[in-house]
């Protein structure tokens, strides 16, 4: 029988649990490394985060994540931690290229720059920073895409995501360089509702608006039953201004009597 040293199987144990850490990215690209040109240490690990390479598995969706919960976690939540796979359903807010940054060795061409989609619950808090969860597309991923024939330039995540509700998959990331930005720090200067993020994306599809919406409701609210509306037909429903936002982020003009709000073009 083989016998196990003190040392032996402290060494094994080590192994056993760096097995299972999340593993970040290593490869370069384009000639960036996946620390980026960052020169502190925490600034690296960040960047190595936020370049994450690979697509989570069903198996690695964390299911019990919402944007609901996204929003309200604090830094160290409940339910799910960092690293995990999840996939959260929401409208598009803005859709906008990212700042020249470390994590992308400050490239300042589109390619080569995050995308930052901005996602809320409510088509009517598009310009309320606290009910904003940004998620990002990394120039990894939109070549990625690429090679599978699927075009995820910033224009064209713009053109067809902006103003639609969209399932997201990706990767839970917290990003503790905006956490002083983020809705509840106690800064003046508020531009998310959390720091928590989908980073990277890995992937973003179209769908309808949600029959109900997960929401956030201070205990101290009560939620009043609302009567139930009859249900109009098509042919006597009311035109009502379609609620998608054009590519120039202006609200479409036409009017629609679909029950989903949007016209014939928004609606894919």
């Amino acid at each position: 029988m083989m016998r196990w040293g003190k040392h032996s199987f402290l060494s094994a144990i080590i192994l056993l649990l760096s097995l299972q850490q999340t593993t970040y990215s290593q490869s370069t690209f384009d000639t960036c490394s996946a620390e980026g040109n960052a020169v502190r240490g925490d600034a690296q690990m960040l960047n190595r985060k936020k370049n994450r390479e690979g697509f989570p598995t069903d198996a690695q969706i964390n299911r019990s994540i919402s944007f609901a919960k996204l929003l309200a976690a604090g830094e160290s939540p409940s339910g799910f931690r960092e690293g995990d796979g999840a996939e959260i359903t929401a409208y598009v807010a803005d859709v906008k290229i990212g700042a020249i940054e470390t994590v992308n060795c400050k490239a300042k061409d589109p390619w080569h720059r995050d995308t930052h989609i901005e996602l809320t619950l409510d088509p009517n808090d598009v310009n309320n920073a606290t009910k904003l969860i940004v998620v990002e597309v990394t120039p990894r991923f939109r070549q990625a895409m690429k090679e599978r024939g699927v075009d995820w330039s910033q224009q064209a995540l713009r053109d067809r995501f902006l103003g639609r509700w969209v399932t997201v998959r990706g990767w839970v990331f917290y990003d503790a360089m905006h956490a002083d930005e983020s809705a509840g720090s106690g800064n003046s200067r508020i531009w998310r509702g959390s720091a928590w993020e989908l980073h990277p994306v890995t992937d973003i599809k179209v769908t309808t608006r949600p029959t109900s919406v997960e929401t956030v409701v201070p205990s101290a609210v009560q939620k009043q039953p609302q009567a139930q509306q009859p249900s109009q037909s098509p042919s006597n429903a009311v035109s009502s201004q379609c609620q998608g936002i054009t590519a120039k982020g202006t609200r479409c003009s036409r009017m629609t009597k679909d029950p989903s709000g949007f016209c014939w073009q928004h609606q894919r």
